[in-house]
């Protein structure tokens, strides 16, 4: 019995790492808050945890835990202690454990993730199962490039999905994916990073391939692949292309460069071609980032909350120079937390704290940043001195691993993928120095490096054996008890978020059935969410005013603000549920005096936590002028104007302050 379930265990963690490295950067939900990052990273919650639940039930058949003597296993796992650490020091412990809602990829929890991931993958996987699992990454890489090349022409197939149409029409013209694609991954700069990390594997698998056919089919999906990186027109994508087709052609060794000669001079020949059809808008943006250009002043036309790089003609502030400021704002925040940073994900709280004024003067002023826009500033700001060296060790033992194996191994293909896997490697870590980590990229980083290290025979492994002198095969019954419950965890944050989709969609059209929605969503997600609980009290604080009956309206707007009370208890250092709970005050401000006065101190706490930010201005001289305090109204939009003197509403408010005062002289 427990070698068939043994049996049965191994090929199952088998499907499900193909899974993984299959069905994840393919993976997109209309149905929920995000498209592209949320649905992926609660499937990633769901398969980790499946593989770890697996591991341990197989430990207990074994009678005996077994773990690779790995020093990049090692360093992810001090990695992940410094993660914990700064975590329970974090100025936000929800956002640090569950991650930003738009994002969650580099939370606590999905660092937890990868780690079960990476370690199952060296202690349940061998060489043959290994190298499977990397060519359907490869082949999962070609399939999102045949999503998002049709794009470019003007026939997204996600579009189809979305409209029932194939057209490019379907996004907004700051996402269009004729001029930068984005496929399954989102965002341009983000499936660039995804593709740098697949497509050096992918020429290790044309040049080590026996059979003609495999051989011609890698070649042809290499270039397809670089097709699709070249029309990302991403300016750090190329540039991390560039230096892993470096680092891969010099790692490879003239033997190897000789011997493939013939198909090397083909690729090239391929790349060169694609570059000169495809490539006239990238060579633009790179002209675009070094010549000056004026500082364009007029507020962009979207005031979407995360900063998204344009996906259309480069106009206003060029990124490089937004780029420096915000870093400038990240070591401003690892300065103020020196040891452990502000906690992991807290960027875009951490950050307003700091924000360099000179960020008032760009075209995406009105942008909320939730990232540093480099990876190392990034852990840098979020988790201090300690996990910067973390992640730095982490890296050079990652480096030193791969570049041994790429030399040393038995097996000329395991080589060859060690290769390409550093070359990937090298050349990601260069891409996300201009930018960030997501869930695509990030998984199949560690994936492909942990896959790239397994060996044929493990040489080295730390057995523990388990305290019975036979296994007990009856507790595998209470780890599959326990195994449902945790699967049962990602499935309640992702139906919590579908109904807080729902909720959002329903609340200015339907606040009544909004809140039914919003109530579904609090009581599915596993823990307090600060977030559904501000937009619910938000809700409630509107409904009750539109309310006939005055005895309802005033148990919703208490119910409002004993919610608020909870949220403020928190979550106290988030500026973005900070200017909600100002408004959501003053909503019912008409019901009790009290809740003028906490509106008026929720404000006053944002221009604290956002000191720079001419908004957190404006939102205090708005509720001052509600509650009739003028000159203070007055006062307020003066320091929004001598942050940002071009600040159209803040001018028109103050305009009708003036006017109105005047009228009442007269």
């Amino acid at each position: 019995m427990i070698p068939s379930l043994t049996k049965f265990l191994n090929k199952t963690i088998f499907l499900s790492y193909l899974a993984l490295a299959t069905v994840t950067p393919l993976l997109f939900s209309t149905q929920n808050s995000e498209l592209f990052e949320v649905p992926k990273m609660l499937f990633v919650y769901l398969i980790s945890t499946i593989i770890f639940f697996l591991t341990l039930i197989k430990f207990v058949l074994q009678n005996k835990i077994t773990i690779p003597k790995s020093w990049p296993l090692l360093a992810l796992f001090f990695f992940l202690i410094i993660q914990s650490l700064s975590t329970f020091t974090s100025i936000d412990k929800f956002t640090s454990v569950f991650g930003y809602p738009s994002r969650l990829n580099g939370s606590l929890l999905s660092q937890f993730a990868y780690f079960v991931i990476f370690a199952g993958a060296l202690i349940n996987l061998d060489l043959k199962q290994a190298q499977k699992i990397l060519t359907s990454i490869v082949v999962g890489a070609l399939a999102v490039s045949l999503w998002g090349i049709p794009g470019h022409f003007g026939k997204d197939p996600s579009c189809l999905i979305l409209t029932g149409k194939i057209t490019s029409d379907c996004w907004q013209q700051d996402f269009n994916p004729t001029i930068r694609i984005f496929s399954t991954l989102g965002q341009p700069n983000w499936l660039a990073s995804f593709l740098i990390i697949t497509l050096p594997l992918a020429i290790a698998f044309a040049l080590g391939s026996k059979n003609g056919r495999l051989k011609l089919f890698f070649t042809a999906t290499s270039l397809i692949i670089f097709t699709a990186l070249v029309m990302t027109n991403s300016r750090a994508g190329i540039l991390g292309l560039a230096i892993a087709f470096g680092i891969f052609f010099l790692v490879l060794g003239m033997k190897i460069l000789k011997e493939n000669s013939k198909i090397i001079l083909a690729l090239l020949a391929g790349l060169l071609i694609l570059t000169f059809f495809f490539g006239d808008f990238l060579f633009a943006r790179f002209l675009e980032g070094v010549k000056p250009k004026p500082n364009l002043q007029t507020p962009p036309s979207s005031t979407n909350s995360e900063l998204q790089t344009t996906n259309s003609v480069p106009r206003g502030t060029e990124s490089s120079e937004i780029r420096l400021i915000v870093w400038r704002g990240a070591y401003e925040i690892f300065k103020n937390w020196p040891i452990l940073g502000s906690g992991p994900e807290t960027f875009a709280y951490s950050y307003y704290r700091f924000r360099p004024e000179a960020h008032n003067s760009t075209t995406e002023w009105n942008f909320f940043y939730n990232k540093a826009h480099n990876e190392l500033l990034n852990y840098l700001a979020n988790t201090g001195t300690l996990g910067i060296l973390a992640y730095a060790m982490l890296i050079a033992k990652i480096v030193y691993n791969l570049y041994q194996k790429s030399q040393q191994s038995k097996d000329q293909k395991a080589q060859l993928i060690a290769k390409g896997v550093l070359a990937g490697f090298v050349g990601y870590q260069t891409s996300i120095f201009f930018g960030f980590s997501t869930v695509a990229s990030q998984l199949i980083m560690y994936l492909t490096i942990a896959l790239a290290l397994t060996e044929k025979k493990p040489s080295s492994r730390l057995e523990v054996k388990l305290p019975f002198k036979k296994p007990r095969t009856f507790l595998v019954w209470p780890l599959t008890l326990f195994a449902l419950i945790a699967i049962s965890i990602p499935i309640r944050i992702y139906l919590a978020d579908i109904f807080y989709n729902q909720a959002q969609n329903l609340k200015s059209e339907n606040p009544g059935h909004a809140l039914l929605r919003f109530e579904a969503a609090i009581d599915a997600y596993p823990s307090k969410n600060p977030f559904y609980l501000m937009d619910y009290a938000n809700t409630l604080a509107t409904y009750s005013a539109g309310l006939e009956d005055t005895n309802l309206s005033t148990q919703f707007a208490d119910l409002a603000a004993y919610t608020t009370t909870k949220v403020q208890a928190l979550s106290p250092n988030n500026p973005i549920i900070e200017r909600k709970i100002s408004n959501t005050y003053l909503l019912i401000s008409d019901f009790d005096e009290e809740y003028a006065e906490n509106s008026l101190e929720s404000a006053q706490k944002l221009t604290h936590l956002a000191p720079t930010d001419p908004q957190s201005y404006l939102t205090l001289a708005k509720i001052q002028a509600a509650l009739l305090d003028q000159e203070e109204a007055r006062r307020s939009l003066e320091k929004a104007l001598s942050l940002k003197p071009d600040y159209v509403e803040a001018q028109e408010l103050l305009e009708q302050l003036t006017i109105d005062q005047d009228s009442n002289e007269n």
